[in-house]
């Protein structure tokens, strides 16, 4: 199999050194606008660097990973679904719900397989937990806290801080993870939103903490913090689940514990993070979207999670600006 990466970024890069480890994967070439990074990039690894992805469809690979900025999805997109080529994009789809309309119609169709990067789906301490709430180990979930504090790196792009290149600040380029996970443990999509958001970097345009409080069809109630601070502080990424017999408290990239009937059982996953480093979900996704393109079988995540998550981060910036609560309609 053959495949195409746009962009080498943060993210791109990570994508790469994960299907780098498959075997009978090749990457046959890659687009940069950044010409010194793509220069370097191209001679570390001997790949070709294309000006523009018209270049990389002749080569007509078995499928592309979209890792731009996000204000640059929609042309390539559009573009590799007309000439049905599979696509990993990563989070977000797009902008918003007005982009999402201009390219619904061609992403949905079923001869192509696309799936988003919502990495953090793959984490074993996710997995595990999903098992056990299968398994009744908890009951029924009545509500789900969901806390999710880091520090914005100095090194990421200036893009990130303007609404009209990213969107959206920290629900964006964070918390969207955090919604996709709540809503798959929870195996229910969102119902309602309401929100609010806070500035600590007046500076910007985009929101840097964001408070949502949320309710699933099947009845779950959530409520989900987030902060992209720009200073230096202790980052934290904690699920607690609680059902009618017990909890799931899950603790990103170490591990979790679960209280059931009295008992506290502890998953620690520190051996495991140490072993196959803490972005390991990059390899498991990239796995996990080859290994379905090759049995043609529908990917873990499916695209629709993708429209879906559009929809819901509208929502909720409708919310903060109108100051109420929103319904979603899918």
């Amino acid at each position: 199999m053959k495949y195409g990466l746009l962009g080498i970024g943060q993210a791109g890069l990570r994508h790469f050194e994960a299907f780098k480890k498959i075997r009978n994967l090749k990457l046959i070439g890659f687009t940069e606008y950044d010409l010194k990074k793509a220069n370097k990039f191209k001679k570390l690894n001997n790949i070709e660097h294309f000006n523009n992805i018209n270049e990389l469809i002749k080569l007509k690979p078995d499928f592309i990973v979209i890792a731009l900025p996000h204000f640059l999805r929609i042309e390539p997109i559009l573009k590799c679904c007309k000439n049905k080529i599979n696509l990993l994009i990563e989070k977000p789809l797009v902008l918003n719900s007005n982009e999402l309309s201009s390219i619904k119609k061609y992403i949905s169709k079923k001869n192509i397989t696309h799936t988003i990067s919502f990495v953090h789906r793959y984490r074993k301490e996710v997995i595990t937990a999903y098992k056990l709430i299968q398994n009744s180990k908890i009951g029924k979930i009545k509500f789900i806290s969901e806390t999710m504090i880091s520090q914005k790196n100095k090194s990421l792009p200036k893009w990130i801080d303007v609404k009209k290149y990213s969107g959206g600040g920290v629900l964006l380029y964070n918390a969207i993870h955090s919604l996709d996970k709540i809503s798959y443990l929870a195996k229910s999509k969102i119902h309602e939103v309401y929100a609010k958001k806070i500035n600590i970097n007046n500076k910007i345009d985009v929101e840097d903490i964001i408070s949502i409080s949320m309710k699933f069809k099947n009845g779950i109630t959530a409520q989900l913090i987030a902060t992209f601070v720009p200073y230096e502080t202790t980052p934290k990424w904690e699920t607690k689940i609680f059902g009618t017999s017990g909890q799931i408290d899950i603790n990103i990239r170490k591990g979790l514990e679960l209280r059931s009937k009295n008992k506290i059982t502890t998953y620690d996953y520190s051996k495991y993070y140490n072993k196959n480093g803490l972005n390991y979900n990059f390899y498991t996704q990239a796995k996990s979207y080859v290994d379905a393109l090759k049995k043609k079988t529908q990917p873990f995540i499916k695209i629709q999670d993708g429209i879906n998550s559009v929809l819901v981060v509208d929502a909720i910036y409708k919310s903060i600006n109108i100051n109420k609560v929103i319904k979603l309609k899918y």
